[in-house]
């Protein structure tokens, strides 16, 4: 990557700047399972959440939601049922990485413009975003925040997209940052977009299977940016 080049960066939320997989998700996946199980006979709800887990390594937590339910045959009311119960409005405490605020506060300063794309339930992500503490540096009134529904859009590109706009830049002079190869570093690249991957939560494992899963950078931590980014 040309440095010199980059100037604004956007970020995916979810293990990313926070760990959603230890703090959020494994209590969303028995909420889920728990539904599930109502509406599969003879099912148990713990082993509907391993599954979920299992699914989680390949698919999204969405899709592994519905996956369950088409091996299972089961409505579209049952799966917005168990979506709805994963992705309650309601979100516990929740903090963010260590260095997560040092990192975005940093790049502030030294004037590099910032967004913030999330994928999920609109009200749930915003209540996320302030119990973080990021409402300073990301905001719907200013355009850093931006949500990417992904019942509407499969894919994040649209969102991305949208984000990538309010920079008036050319792609290729924006990074993005985030943990799925499948989401948005293959999104991000599709855009023509430099990618940098933080290497974290249930995904961490997964390897590029394409051209366009294969990240311009790999993170272990977020203030690695810092070395990136002059």
């Amino acid at each position: 990557m040309d440095r010199r080049r980059i100037e604004a960066v956007i970020f995916d939320l979810d293990d990313t700047l926070f760990d959603c997989t230890g703090q959020l998700t494994e209590p969303a996946r028995r909420r889920a399972a728990e539904t599930l199980a109502t509406a599969i006979p003879d099912s148990d709800a713990s082993a509907l959440h391993s599954i979920q887990a299992k699914l989680a390594g390949q698919l999204s937590s969405a899709d592994a939601i519905r996956e369950i339910a088409r091996r299972h045959e089961l409505s579209a009311d049952n799966v917005e049922s168990a979506l709805t119960a994963y992705n309650r409005d309601h979100v516990e405490d929740i903090m963010p990485f260590p260095d997560t605020l040092s990192t975005l506060d940093e790049l502030a300063a030294r004037k590099y413009g910032l967004c913030l794309v999330t994928t999920g339930r609109r009200e749930r992500q915003r209540r996320k975003v302030d119990r973080l503490g990021l409402c300073s540096h990301f905001s719907e009134a200013s355009g850093t925040l931006v949500f990417h529904d992904d019942r509407a859009f499969p894919e994040k590109d649209e969102a991305l997209q949208r984000a990538a706009l309010r920079f008036n830049l050319a792609p290729c002079r924006i990074l993005s940052v985030g943990d799925k190869l499948n989401s948005e570093i293959a999104a991000s690249k599709r855009l023509g977009m430099r990618t940098a991957r933080l290497c974290f939560g249930r995904q961490k494992n997964q390897r590029p299977r394409t051209r366009e899963e294969r990240p311009d950078h790999e993170l272990n931590r977020l203030k690695d940016l810092l070395e990136l980014l002059p």
